[in-house]
């Protein structure tokens, strides 16, 4: 028999309860002062929910600040994509804050910011790399559908470090090359390496 804990007496806890409505109370009070917190790993569902939330900020407000506090390990590269080609075409300024860790996809974000408003707390990490994706097993009769398959994970690959190269300032080969492995960096690293403007 399934047990709803909403009403069970015995499961139900009344502070959790009133954490839980004061937690989702000031999210929605941050998001009144066009605030976003990305927590998350990059997916479908979250790169549209923030794509929404700045078309909505951008079109109630497009020259005052929108604020996306980042603390995320990245996730699908669409789902990057989709949110990064937003934040370019919207005018409002896009200030980014990198909390706790950017790393992958959300690294590539918060190098997306507004030139002049990426932020980066002095104990958090960022991390850096190409594409990850598992190669299919190959065959003679898969060989020729298998290297146009690898032939679009490259051009994908470059176009993703292509955008960090555009935002950071840093050479395509030299971004090319630090990110044929993860590359870890503390605040002072990602801010020489061109992905934040200030250390907070």
């Amino acid at each position: 028999m399934r047990i709803d804990p909403r009403s069970d007496p015995k499961i139900q806890n009344p502070l959790l309860n009133l954490y839980m409505s004061k937690y989702l109370e000031t999210y929605v009070k941050l998001s009144k002062e066009r605030v976003i917190f990305l927590s998350d790993d990059f997916t479908k569902e979250i790169s549209s929910a923030v794509s929404a939330l700045l078309l909505h900020y951008d079109n109630e407000n497009n020259e005052d600040d929108i604020n996306i506090y980042i603390h995320s390990s990245g996730g699908d590269g669409a789902s990057l994509t989709n949110i990064y080609d937003v934040m370019q075409m919207i005018n409002a300024p896009v200030k980014t804050i990198c909390i706790g860790r950017c790393y992958s996809a959300a690294a590539v974000l918060l190098a997306a910011g507004t030139k002049g408003k990426r932020f980066i707390f002095k104990h958090a990490r960022v991390m850096i790399h190409g594409i990850q994706c598992a190669f299919p097993i190959i065959t003679d009769v898969d060989q020729a559908g298998s290297s146009k398959y690898y032939d679009f994970l490259n051009k994908y690959n470059d176009n993703i470090l292509s955008l960090v190269s555009k935002h950071t300032g840093q050479h395509l080969d030299k971004v090319k090359k630090d990110c044929k492995q993860d590359l870890y960096l503390d605040a002072k690293g990602a801010l020489d390496y061109g992905l934040v403007d200030y250390i907070i």
